[in-house]
């Protein structure tokens, strides 16, 4: 069912040029630009894809966003992980429907809605962070994604647990599915997961140097062999293409490099 724009909804506006516009609507405001004034009242009522006339004869399309979408624009209190690697991490770390997940720290909540949304309602994410001025912006990211964007998956959405409290410090919860990290010391938790992650559940690390991933993968190996067992290292790499007239080719700009992932599995030896 197509359902039409309503006022307390965020969208984007698109300009020809690929230009987004964010904007929260307001019955009686209006959003200008460069190129022109649109009245949020000639939005509210419209379906999602149409294709707006500002004063001057900009047109764009208002849509509401995706959540790689959201995040893009959102307020980031520390530096995010980017959509490419959120996704291989759902998938690299197996998030599955009714998981129970704890993630250390919850930065500007980018990963934290994703797994929100993975878990489903009867799942769980579990988030520590340290930091309280990072708590806050990401407890204002989620609730504004979940509350002013229709399609974000609120009612099918997991529950959201957020402590300020240091993993380095120990964690609380037991028996649980999936451990993600995004620590700059993950190597100085793993004791804490040792206790916490359930057997056969996944602990995922994600780092921006090598080092820091050659640390832990050798602390793995040298302290906690027969705990863990590492499935694998990655880097993700996403390159867009253009199309212009007869010439396709690759985009000049691409997000190459900006952090590795490390996936472990928790073993219960026997003997």
């Amino acid at each position: 069912m197509v359902k039409p724009l309503k006022e307390g909804e965020l969208v984007h506006l698109i300009d020809k040029k690929g230009k987004r516009y964010q904007i929260l609507l307001k019955a009686g405001s209006s959003f200008s630009f460069s190129r022109g004034t649109i009245l949020h009242d000639d939005l509210i009522g419209v379906v999602e894809g149409s294709v707006i006339s500002a004063r001057f004869g900009e047109r764009l399309m208002v849509i509401r966003p995706t959540l790689a979408e959201y995040i893009a624009k959102m307020r980031k209190g520390s530096q995010i992980i980017y959509p490419k690697d959120i996704a291989a991490i759902l998938m690299l770390a197996d998030i599955f429907p009714g998981a129970t997940v704890l993630e250390a720290g919850i930065g500007s909540g980018a990963l934290t809605m994703a797994l929100l949304r993975a878990v489903g309602k009867a799942g769980k994410v579990i988030s520590y962070e340290r930091r309280t001025d990072f708590l806050e912006i990401a407890r204002s990211n989620i609730e504004t994604f979940f509350g002013t964007v229709e399609r974000a998956g609120r009612e099918g959405s997991g529950a959201l647990i957020v402590k300020e409290r240091d993993v380095y410090d120990g964690i609380e919860e037991r028996e649980l599915d999936r451990i993600l990290l995004d620590l700059p010391e993950p190597w100085m938790v793993l004791k804490h997961v040792e206790e916490s992650l359930s057997s056969g559940g996944i602990l995922l690390c994600y780092n921006p140097t090598v080092l820091q991933i050659y640390k832990l993968s050798r602390r793995l190996e040298l302290k906690y062999e027969r705990s863990f067992r590492v499935m694998g290292i990655y880097e993700i790499g996403m390159r867009g293409w253009e199309i212009k007239g007869r010439s396709m080719r690759p985009e000049h700009r691409m997000i190459a490099h900006t952090g590795f992932i490390l996936v472990a599995r928790k073993c219960s030896p026997t003997a």
